[in-house]
């Protein structure tokens, strides 16, 4: 058994029940400059700003230590990054969760909501207090379904993302 807490004896009994406050600053226009700011959003096209931000985002801060997804479970959110750091952790046998990434502002926790089944891949655990942009999944992938040109723009990014991240866990 790994030494300090494990994600499940931090974890919440459900989603709602996080700690978590909502900023003020949830106006589209300081959320969608936030997008722009990260490297998943800088190259998005203003309509494709625009429309991830007007359909289902809110900029959330979380404590240190604020279970975000748990592994195996369907994936409550898609997020990026904006401030802090999450740690990704997978349950190795023998071992207990074991930390395989640390993701950094700019980068994507909970691609899975957009990937069928929508179950996530690791635990994702904030390592300090950290504020994402967050995209309600059903609706983001409601909106993906019915604009092509967004998900042309979109499912690359993911993509890239993903690939980044097999990339660092080598």
């Amino acid at each position: 058994m790994p030494n300090g807490p494990s994600a499940t004896s931090i974890r919440p009994s459900k989603r709602a029940v996080r700690i978590r406050s909502v900023l003020a600053m949830n106006d589209r226009d300081a959320i969608g400059a936030a997008l722009g700011a990260t490297w998943f959003g800088a190259g998005l096209s203003h309509h494709a700003r625009a429309s991830l931000t007007a359909c289902c985002t809110r900029l959330v801060t979380y404590p240190a230590s604020a279970v975000l997804l748990n592994e195996g479970d369907d994936t409550p959110l898609f997020a990026i990054v904006t401030r802090g750091r999450v740690a990704l952790r997978m349950r190795v046998p023998e071992r207990g969760p074991v930390t395989i990434l640390t993701v950094e502002p700019g980068d994507v926790v909970g691609w899975s909501a957009l990937v069928p089944p929508h179950r996530a891949t690791s635990t994702a655990v904030t390592i300090e207090p950290s504020t994402l942009i967050e995209f309600e999944p059903k609706r983001l992938r409601e909106l993906l379904e019915h604009d092509l040109a967004l998900s042309a723009t979109l499912y690359p990014r993911l993509l890239e993302a993903i690939g980044r991240r097999l990339s660092a866990t080598r």
